[in-house]
């Protein structure tokens, strides 16, 4: 649980480190699953080449990647944060290979879709010069976020794709004032989706995994909001990670929690066919 310090940081600041939150114990069977995790990768993709593979961790291979969503560890404190109603969405692994140009993850072209990510290394501890996650500290809330995505380097992803991956973009990356949250191996970041954040260094095959969840919307604007987004997650059978996401998500185990989420997305879902 979050203390009373903790869930300020999140409202001012957008996010908050969280130390210990995994025993070594927990660490090795996180690097076992992701190990399993990009064999299964390179099954599919062929073998590791040193580019950028992402994982989904929700499937029968990775049990203990896949408990954590639910496990209340991650998810008490998100419920303190947004809400008893709010519900998991993903847990990623990924092998990065540069550095990640300012962006936001809410995913919407506004401030009303929005949720939480937790993000932990897996090998080695990570620090503001080797690929530890950079904040804009308050970026999260408006009219901020609005007035940074005035100027380029904090534009859109999807409408300014040619800054993506640009020399410019990746050059500015470093001369943006920042908090950079550095992590140990066994802590974690929680941090909202909307917050402005970048990574610098980290060199090629920098491994880390992360765990989202969707705050479940309470106004019209976010209503409004969601019902765009939740098409892309529920419903569709062309996701990258179909098999993994269909077997979590057939709630084999009858969870509670899960059942919750399920009926979640489709209440949402209707929402949004009935627009």
């Amino acid at each position: 649980m979050l203390n009373e310090t903790q869930l300020k940081h999140l409202d001012l600041f957008g996010f908050v480190i969280l130390k210990n939150i995994f025993t070594p114990k927990e660490l090795e069977i996180l690097r076992s699953e992701f190990e399993i995790a990009c064999k299964n990768n390179e099954l599919k993709q062929g073998p590791y080449d040193n580019t950028y593979r992402y994982m989904s961790m929700l499937g029968k291979d990775t049990p203990f990647y896949a408990s954590l969503i639910e496990d209340p560890r991650f998810y008490k404190p998100i419920t303190q944060w947004f809400g008893e109603k709010s519900f998991g969405f993903e847990i990623h692994s990924y092998r990065y290979v540069n550095d990640t140009r300012w962006h936001y993850n809410d995913g919407s072209p506004n401030i009303y879709g929005y949720g939480a990510k937790y993000q932990f290394p897996l090998y080695e501890p990570v620090t503001a010069q080797t690929g530890a996650l950079r904040f804009l500290p308050g970026s999260h809330k408006d009219p901020w976020q609005s007035e940074l995505r005035q100027w380029w380097p904090f534009e859109d992803f999807k409408t300014q794709e040619k800054h993506n991956t640009s020399q410019a973009a990746m050059e500015i990356i470093d001369s943006i004032p920042y908090c950079p949250a550095e992590c140990e191996l066994g802590d974690a970041v929680l941090f909202d989706l909307r917050i402005m954040h970048s990574t610098w260094g980290g060199g090629i095959d920098r491994n880390v995994s992360c765990i989202s969840y969707f705050h479940y919307p309470e106004s019209p604007e976010e209503f409004d909001t969601m019902k765009k987004i939740i098409p892309s997650h529920w419903g569709r059978k062309d996701r990258w990670d179909q098999e993994e996401f269909d077997y979590f998500f057939s709630n084999p185990n009858k969870s509670p929690i899960r059942q919750k989420w399920i009926n979640s997305y489709k209440e949402l879902l209707a929402l949004s066919s009935n627009t």
